[in-house]
């Protein structure tokens, strides 16, 4: 940790603090119009009048329906349907749910077939008490069958009327009209008796329009769509679109249209959407940031006859004038920068295909999107990194949960004194007779994917647990918490600290990992998330990484709990391990450091850039190896026998390649360093997946190392940082990163998508390293990191201390500023000086 100066406090309790006049969270970038000229109107825009829908909705089969409880049945409040088929199914299934307000609402896609039945989600608000006759029913999207409808279920909603916030600003925006009397303009007239009606297409082939363009960005909570009663065919492909450049580019929102971007040529589907007739489409847009929004007709019922068109009587868009991420940049960059976050960080905008939070089972294709988490240990310091400030509280609940559940075990190995050798006795994951602290991958399963001890479950486990503690939120009773065998959670984290010290020898400042199966050889497993490269055993370099890093949040725990002599001896310990990382790891003729040193002693060196990338972020590089590092990378410099050297490290733009040396250049008895040797197709062999540029981990890329290379960066300068940042950026305008490259053995060669949440890691580090937004003991650090060409930047909204905070840095202060509106504090702090909010709200200059 960098040392820090006596902190001296320069002001009250925010509470006391005279109210200042702040800067609109979306200052710069949200002040941008959107392009295409002429007028806004809709300053006299009202709320729809809802009319119940005139399709018959005929009773069928197949479909169960369980409404909201009634206790939970309030105006303004989020209600939720559940909905499930009850058929033998293959494919997926999406959901629609009559309210009984007049609205419908619809999600999916989720999984139906013999091994999971996944029960959907709808969602709703409703905006006045009454008595609702809700109903449901299911499509099928293999078949483009329609299911139900499901019997009426009544719903007695209570509460005063609720509005949402319109924007009232607004432009019409469509693909063009019937006629002159059907204009775009008669979506915002007020009107259910008139509508915006599409020219009439002879086929069922179909790409009509109809949306807004706002006035500025904002941030979109709810989109509604009046559809006329007179509309006798109602197209059967249906998506809802945003822009961020004012119409110049549309990107879809995945909960609505079922083929995705990254599965465009791969698959395609038929909605069959049923006919609302009247009712109005109610659809949840979760937080995307955007200055327009359209609905587009794809395809009407292949079985259709009659004028076939696309038609509206209505619309209206809910949504708030703030962006989550801000800076001066102006332009599109802020809702890109807030819609990385949206997608990738919270992901809330995202299909859950098996409705699983956790993410115990992921998007398959061709629905790979945003993922909110994986909820086993390994994952759990990147899922506290992303939620514990985020105020998303179920998924925060679960990743608690799943520290509070960890458990630690036997690791199924142990020392032979007689022989003087390591051996493997599995039966140790049974009964722990060696009362080891090897914390397991998750609470009822010893190895990563059944096969592999992963070295670096204690460490993350540390680390996750000091972020949560010390970020302040609901955390009373956390550390005396205790798991089903009755692991007390201080006890766990001591056990599994002490596990490394001892067990695997960090004390001496290397941990080394003495697992026979580990052993960082042709014969071995990984020890860590890189599953297939089996170098990562004995002494590596990613594992005594997180080890340092452990051994400060050990530290910061015994301090917060006021062990002041044990934090002392945890700083120690560090100050060692960096040292002999150091003389261990660094290779002062190439200038990075090295992979590993197997148990036979063999140096192995792939050019890992995530593993350079992440001793850069964690402290352990000084500024002359920083330059060494970075200037390799940027190919500045040439390391000879890299495989891939200069420009071509980057080739992917978003991330780095992960090796620069391929792993089929290192050859021992005929295997390499590859989980996989003699595999059908995923060797590394000429030809195979494996090979060099084909596989994510042999020459490929995992996005979420850009957070570890951006935050590196940083320890270089702020333009450094934001150089490659801004490079994310601009591949993020192109699709919003919905892309997986294919090779002729499938994906994985790029990953973003899918099971890989860590991937929202990256907008956080303009949380981080840019605004500078760090959970300390001291309190919330605020040091931020600005380039020159930014004058401020902001997160909206940060909870800390159960409090909720607007944080800016800014250039052009000189002085805090602070205010307190409808309970959130806005903060704004002059840049170039270190700052805290205490636990106690109070704010102090480091």
């Amino acid at each position: 940790m960098a040392d820090k100066k006596k902190a001296k406090a320069i002001a009250l309790a925010f509470a006391s603090l005279a109210a200042v006049t702040l800067q609109s969270c979306n200052s710069g970038a949200g002040d941008s119009s959107p392009s295409g000229g002429g007028d806004f109107i809709g300053s006299d825009l009202k709320e729809i009048v809802y009319e119940e829908s005139s399709n018959p909705r005929k009773i069928g089969s197949n479909v169960n329906l369980v409404i909201p409880v009634s206790s939970s049945a309030v105006t303004g409040a989020k209600l939720t349907a559940y909905v499930m088929m009850d058929t033998a199914l293959e494919n997926y299934n999406y959901y629609v749910v009559d309210w009984g307000d007049g609205t419908w609402s619809y999600n999916g896609p989720y999984v139906y077939d013999d091994a999971h039945k996944v029960l959907g989600e709808v969602y709703h608000t409703y905006k006045k008490a009454g008595s609702y006759q809700i109903r449901a029913c299911g499509v099928n999207l293999a078949l483009g069958t329609l299911y139900g409808w499901t019997a009426p279920q009544t719903l007695e909603v209570k509460g005063p009327d609720y509005t949402g916030s319109m924007i009232r600003s607004v432009k019409p925006v469509s693909s063009g009209s019937k006629s002159a009397s059907t204009g775009a303009e008669l979506i915002a007239d007020n009107d259910n008796d008139t509508a915006w009606e599409s020219k009439v297409s002879d086929s069922v082939a179909s790409d009509d329009y109809i949306g807004y363009l706002f006035d500025k960005y904002y941030t979109l909570d709810t989109l509604e769509l009046k559809i006329p009663s007179s509309l006798s065919v109602f197209p059967s492909n249906i998506s809802v679109e945003y822009t961020t450049d004012g119409g110049e580019n549309w990107y879809m929102l995945p909960h609505y249209y079922y083929v995705l971007p990254n599965s465009e040529g791969q698959y395609s589907c038929i909605m069959n959407f049923p006919n609302p007739k009247g009712a109005t489409l109610v659809l949840p847009l979760d937080g995307i940031t955007a200055n327009g929004v359209r609905v587009r007709s794809l395809m009407y019922p292949v079985a259709s006859s009659g004028a076939k068109y696309f038609s509206v009587s209505e619309m209206r868009v809910y949504g708030k004038d703030e962006m989550p991420l801000y800076t001066s940049y102006d332009g599109y960059y802020n809702a890109d920068l807030s819609n990385m976050w949206t997608i990738f960080g919270l992901a809330q905008t995202e299909p859950r295909m098996y409705n699983s939070l956790r993410g115990g089972a992921t998007n398959v294709e061709p629905f790979r999107s945003g993922q909110t988490m994986t909820a086993s240990v390994e994952w759990t310091m990147w899922n506290g990194q992303q939620l514990n400030w985020s105020g998303y509280d179920d998924a925060i609940n679960i990743h608690v949960n799943s520290l509070k559940n960890a458990v630690y075990g036997g690791d199924g190995w142990y020392y032979d004194e007689a022989d003087g050798e390591y051996k493997v006795d599995t039966s140790e994951y049974n009964d722990n007779k060696r009362d080891d602290g090897f914390i397991w991958a998750t609470e009822s399963a010893p190895q990563h994917l059944g096969e592999q001890n992963h070295y670096t479950n204690n460490s993350s486990l540390i680390i996750a647990s000091r972020d949560y503690l010390l970020t302040g939120n609901n955390t009373a009773g956390f550390l005396d918490s205790a798991n089903a065998r009755g692991q007390k959670m201080i006890d766990k984290l001591r056990k599994a600290m002490g596990y490394m010290l001892t067990t695997l020898n960090g004390e001496s400042g290397l941990m080394t990992i003495y697992d026979p199966r580990n052993d960082g050889t042709v014969y071995g497993v990984s020890s860590n998330y890189w599953d297939s490269l089996n170098f990562f055993g004995w002494n590596s370099a990613y594992e005594n990484v997180l080890f340092y890093q452990s051994v400060l949040a050990m530290s910061d725990i015994e301090n917060y709990l006021g062990n002041a002599e044990d934090a002392a001896y945890y700083t120690d310990v560090a100050a060692r391990v960096k040292k002999v990382f150091n003389e261990t790891f660094w290779d002062g003729t190439k200038g990075r450091y090295i992979t590993s040193i197997n148990k036979k002693g063999d140096v192995l060196d792939f050019g890992l850039t995530f593993v350079n990338f992440m001793a850069a972020s964690a402290g352990l590089a000084d500024e002359r190896q920083l330059e060494k590092i970075y200037s390799w990378v940027d190919g500045e410099r040439v390391i000879d026998g890299d495989t891939s050297k200069g420009a071509d490290i980057y080739n992917f733009k978003v991330s780095a390649r992960s090796n620069t040396v391929a792993v089929e250049t290192i050859e021992e008895d005929g295997l390499h360093y590859w989980w996989y040797n003699g595999h059908s197709f995923n060797d590394v062999l000429p030809g195979m997946w494996g090979e060099y540029g084909l596989q994510m981990q042999n020459g490929g890329t995992i996005f979420y190392t850009s957070y570890y290379d951006i935050s590196g960066r940083t320890g270089i300068s702020g333009d450094n940082a934001m150089k490659r940042f801004n490079v994310i950026m601009d591949e993020f305008h192109k699709d919003q990163l919905r892309r997986d490259p294919r090779t002729s053995f499938g994906v994985y060669q790029v990953s973003i998508n899918g099971e890989f949440p860590e991937s929202g890691l990256v907008p956080m580090t303009f949380v981080t390293d840019i605004v500078g937004i760090t959970p300390e003991l001291l309190g919330l650090r605020i040091d931020g990191c600005l380039p020159s060409d930014m004058s401020y930047a902001g997160v909206s909204s940060y909870e800390y201390g159960n409090r909720i905070y607007s944080i800016e840095v800014n250039k052009t202060i000189a002085e805090p500023e602070v205010s307190l509106k409808n309970g959130k504090y806005y903060v704004r702090l002059p840049a170039g000086k270190t700052w805290y909010i205490t636990l106690e709200n109070k704010l102090v200059e480091g």
